[in-house]
This record gives structure tokens, C-alpha cells and sequence, in this order.
């Protein structure tokens, strides 16, 4: 469980490296919520959500999948809740002093968004939010 956690990068990719090797001849299981060691380590992955198996595929493909829905826009902190009620927001980022919203839509969302090159972040946040608005409609909540 998060094995890379707290290791230095020279440690990091040392262990990387291990890992890689180990994985070439025997299967290995790698519990962690570090998305690069995922990028880096995993023919396979599984997103797991509140004890439940949401999505199980292949990182590069499962990216792919979303490229083109993935949209980008810069907001102020007082206008996410707003965003958050017309779109599915994401995820957000502080980058210096600067609030970016990420949005999961199939066409352009218009409200100043730009599309985004889709990461495995996105894939993650993504179905975890799909995940939680379905919980929500099918329970009225």
C-alpha cells in the first residue's frame, strides 16, 4: 500500500525499477493513489471507489477514452460553486494563486472552457464522479 509514498526520487525510481523487473515474470499488485506510479508501473489498473470495483482497463487506453471530453478553465474561487452546478466539475488545482477547474463533458461546455489534454488523473476523478452522480440520482440525494 502506497509504496512510493515519502521515498526521495532517487529512491523512488530505484524502487520503479524493482518494481518493473519483479513484474516481468510474476503479477504484482500495487495499492497506491499516486497516479504517476500507475502511469509508470501498470500494464493494468483498477479504480476502486467506497468498496467497489468502478472501472478495470488499461491506463493508456482508458486516457485515450477520454480525450475530447476533458475541458479546462480558470475560475475564482467564488464562481466554483456556480461551475460545479451547470458542469461535472472534476477536480480542482491551486497553481499560483489560480484556481483551475477540470470538467468532464462529450461536447464543449462553453462558459469560457477549453479543451484539455486528458491525463490519468482525469480517468480517476472522472469516474469517481460519474460513480458518486449516479449514486445520487439513483437515490434521490
Amino acid at each position: 500500500d502506497e509504496p512510493t509514498a515519502g521515498l526521495d526520487p532517487e529512491e523512488r525510481q530505484r524502487f520503479h525499477n524493482l518494481l518493473a523487473e519483479i513484474g516481468q515474470n510474476v503479477v504484482v499488485i500495487l495499492s497506491t493513489h499516486i497516479v504517476d506510479d500507475v502511469s509508470d508501473l501498470c500494464d493494468s489498473m483498477a479504480i476502486i471507489h467506497k468498496g467497489r470495483v468502478l472501472l478495470c482497463g488499461r491506463p493508456q487506453e482508458e486516457t485515450a477514452g477520454l480525450e475530447g471530453k476533458i475541458w479546462t478553465k480558470e475560475a475564482d474561487k467564488e464562481a466554483l460553486p456556480g461551475l460545479r452546478e451547470r458542469h461535472l466539475v472534476i477536480s480542482t488545482r491551486l497553481f499560483g494563486g489560480r484556481t483551475i477547474a477540470r470538467a468532464h463533458c462529450a461536447k464543449d461546455p462553453g462558459d469560457g472552457f477549453a479543451p484539455a489534454r486528458a491525463d490519468l488523473e482525469d480517468v480517476y476523478f472522472s469516474t469517481i464522479r460519474l460513480a458518486d452522480a449516479a449514486f445520487k440520482g439513483e437515490n434521490g440525494k
